[in-house]
């Protein structure tokens, strides 16, 4: 049973990119569903203006976002950027759509002192935050599992997110993190030496 029977025309030039790509030709099953419907000219144009397109938006994405790490606003963006293969209404959705995320990436990234203080009253109630959490599965299983820092690690992470406003992508946000999780373990042990004691 031949697959591509049942394919729309975008779904056809979807998988003669992906064989193109790939194996540098057409599969069988392919070739004998194009040249079934007769349009096999027609699919190799449409993928090859396809992937024109796909170049295209890579390399408008690259100096858009070359252009906000540069603190350029969108309207600037928006006037310097130009396409020939893009209709004017698509590449001004498209530097839209990538403006927002560039910016939301780069303002995510960066350590300023608010974030630097944040992250230092995360680190303090993440610390105790996890030392709790820790605490509180040592007693319902009756001992220490190393993979227990992991769900640790992801409630510090949550709860230094929560404050600071920032993904753990930002280097303040993930010193702290890390350090929250490592002080949550020491604390626990501590607790266990001087019970002992």
């Amino acid at each position: 049973m031949n697959i591509y029977k049942n394919f729309n025309e975008e779904e056809l030039v979807d998988a003669y990119i992906q064989w193109i790509d790939n194996s540098g030709k057409i599969g069988k099953e392919l070739e004998e569903v194009l040249i079934e419907r007769g349009n096999i000219d027609i699919i190799k144009a449409k993928a090859n203006h396809k992937k024109l397109i796909i170049k295209e938006k890579g390399r408008i994405a690259f100096e858009i976002n070359k252009m906000v790490l540069q603190n350029k606003s969108l309207e600037e963006i928006d006037e310097k950027i130009s396409s020939e293969l893009l209709e004017k209404d698509e590449l001004s959705y498209f530097i839209l759509e990538k403006y927002i995320v560039f910016a939301h990436n780069k303002k995510d990234s960066e350590v300023d002192k608010d974030t630097i203080y944040k992250s230092i009253i995360g680190l303090a109630v993440a610390s105790i935050a996890g030392f709790l959490f820790l605490l509180l599965i040592l007693f319902i299983i009756k001992g220490f599992i190393f993979y227990l820092l992991v769900p640790t690690y992801i409630v510090c992470y949550f709860i230094i997110k929560m404050i600071t406003g920032k993904s753990r992508s930002n280097l303040a946000v993930f010193i702290s993190t890390f350090l929250a999780t490592v002080f949550s373990a020491l604390l626990v042990f501590l607790v266990f030496k001087s019970s002992i004691n």
